[in-house]
C-alpha cells in the first residue's frame, strides 16, 4: 500500500478572511469611530451607535475566516464594551465622583443598549454560523 500525504491547502476558503484577533481588533476600532461620530453629532450614546454596532456585526461576521467564525459570535459585544469603555467617556454622565460615574457609565451604557446588543450579536452569530455550515 502506498503511503500518501495530504498536505493542507495554503489558500483554503477556511483560511481566506480576517483571522479571530483581527476581527476583533478592526471592528472595535470601528465601533469606537461610529460612537464618536455619534457622540460629536447628537452629544450622546444614541440610535447611530446602535445602528452601527449592527453594521460593524455584520461586516465582522461576513469578513471572519469561517476556521475563527467564533469570532463572528463574540465580536458584538466586546467591541460595544470597547467603545463604550474608550469613545464612550466622552458622552455626559453625571454621577458624583469619578468611580460612581464610571460605573453608572457602564452600568447605563449596556443596560440602555442591551436589545440591540443582543439583537446584533444574534445577526452576527447566525451568519457566522450559516457561513461555517455552508464552508466546502
Amino acid at each position: 500500500m502506498a503511503n500518501t500525504d495530504i498536505e493542507p491547502l495554503e489558500s483554503g476558503p477556511a483560511l481566506q478572511g480576517w483571522t479571530y484577533p483581527g476581527v476583533i481588533i478592526l471592528t472595535s476600532v470601528a465601533m469606537m469611530v461610529v460612537m464618536a461620530l455619534d457622540i460629536i453629532v447628537t452629544g450622546d450614546i444614541g440610535l447611530v451607535s446602535n445602528i452601527g454596532l449592527v453594521v460593524v456585526g455584520i461586516i465582522g461576521a461576513i469578513k471572519v475566516r469561517t476556521a475563527d467564525y467564533q469570532a463572528g459570535i463574540w465580536v458584538v459585544p466586546i467591541a460595544w464594551v470597547i467603545a463604550l469603555l474608550t469613545t464612550g467617556q466622552l458622552a455626559p454622565m453625571r454621577g458624583g465622583s469619578f468611580m460612581r460615574e464610571q460605573v453608572l457609565h457602564l452600568a447605563y451604557g449596556l443596560a440602555m443598549h442591551a436589545w440591540w446588543i443582543l439583537g446584533a450579536t444574534a445577526l452576527s452569530a447566525s451568519i457566522a454560523i450559516f457561513r461555517r455550515g455552508r464552508r466546502p
